[in-house]
């Protein structure tokens, strides 16, 4: 069992969720750290995900089933009810950049995929170590060669070109998995040097979009925001044995916010849109509060609705197959709803403690 992987999870949630609160805090400076937390979710996809067994169609369908479905249950609601109705239905189904990290990070796994099912075939071979090297060959170039660098732009995540920082940040959370035994312990300057990291990124991004004469050297500030990514990973790595000794309740806790994640982060803007206009605090602890009931309703929905479906296709199964009766008995039918509880472990959002253990 890999447990970090959780409170990673939730941690990142925290930062992109606190990013989307220039609304909400007095001071809209303290909505910040959303970009951190993209790339902790990257690089724990990465490290769980490591493990390549099934060909490509099969991995990436299992991947969309993951993150899809969810988001356009809930789109498909809110454009009913009306929140997204002035939007254009091909723009929030088919291509659905209301939700960019979606898009994001399915674009990464086509190239994950590759590099993860070589990694394995070939172990002795530094297959992850070159694609990340190429990777931040082919990030420099096309900075110097595309990226406006008269003014801060490098971290607008809407812009492909954030896809380099994404996918090396993936490929980082593959190596890590590759060398974990080297980060079992943890040690105090790894945390330092985490302090530190965090600090150089924010106080960086200050300068930099402050002063226009400097922007030439933002490519700098994501490979610092790498640097704290790295040492933010590799304390939590190390952190390992003490949180599998924690209090089983807040370990459920801790398991059930990391699953919420996705959901969390698809229904928080129409939350945050609906009461950001009351007075803080209030504002902080009815839109939290919000999100986490519209995140769990949307999670146990969506959870049923998948257990339905896999129910519904295994008693078709159970009612034609060559050796069946013509009728369901109640025992076909206790015996499918336990092997479809089974099902949604598999297509359950996330990559979760399975992925990891594989």
């Amino acid at each position: 069992m890999v447990e970090f992987i959780n409170y990673l999870r939730v941690f990142a949630t925290i930062l992109i969720t606190n990013s989307h609160y220039a609304g909400i805090w007095p001071v809209s400076a303290m909505a910040s750290g959303g970009l951190l937390g993209n790339i902790i979710f990257f690089a724990a996809s990465g490290f769980c995900l490591f493990k390549i067994k099934e060909n490509f169609g099969k991995w990436f369908l299992k991947r969309f089933l993951r993150i899809y479905p969810v988001m356009i249950l809930f789109t498909l609601l809110m454009w009913l009810v009306g929140p997204y109705s002035q939007y254009d239905t091909t723009w929030l189904f088919l291509f659905p950049t209301h939700y960019v990290f979606i898009v994001w990070i399915m674009a990464c796994y086509v190239v994950y995929y590759f590099v993860a099912y070589f990694q394995n075939k070939y172990p002795n071979k530094k297959i992850a170590e070159f694609a990340l090297i190429g990777i931040l060959l082919a990030h420099i170039a096309v900075y110097l060669i595309f990226v406006d660098k008269s003014a801060y732009v490098i971290d607008q995540v809407e812009q492909p070109f954030i896809l380099f920082l994404y996918m090396m940040s993936m490929l980082m959370g593959a190596l890590l998995r590759k060398y974990q035994e080297k980060f079992k312990k943890l040690k105090w300057y790894t945390v330092a040097l985490a302090v530190v990291f965090v600090g150089a990124y924010f106080a960086s991004k200050f300068v930099l979009d402050r002063y226009s004469n400097l922007a030439f050297l933002q490519i700098f500030n994501q490979y610092i925001i790498l640097g704290a990514l790295f040492f933010i990973f590799t304390t939590f790595m190390g952190l390992e044995e003490k949180l599998q000794k924690l209090n089983g309740k807040w370990k459920g806790v801790i398991k059930f916010i990391a699953s919420l994640t996705l959901h969390i982060y698809i229904v928080q803007y129409v939350i945050i849109g609906w009461f950001s206009h009351l007075v803080f605090p209030l504002n902080f602890f009815v839109v939290t509060a919000l999100i986490l009931v519209m995140a769990t309703a949307l999670y146990f929905a969506e959870k049923y609705i998948k257990l339905g479906i896999v129910m519904l296709v295994k008693l078709i199964k159970a009612k034609y197959s060559k050796n069946s009766v013509q009728s369901v008995t109640a025992e076909q039918v206790e015996i499918v709803s336990e092997q479809a509880n089974e099902a949604i472990a598999e297509i359950q959002i996330g990559e979760g403690e399975s992925d990891a253990e594989n």
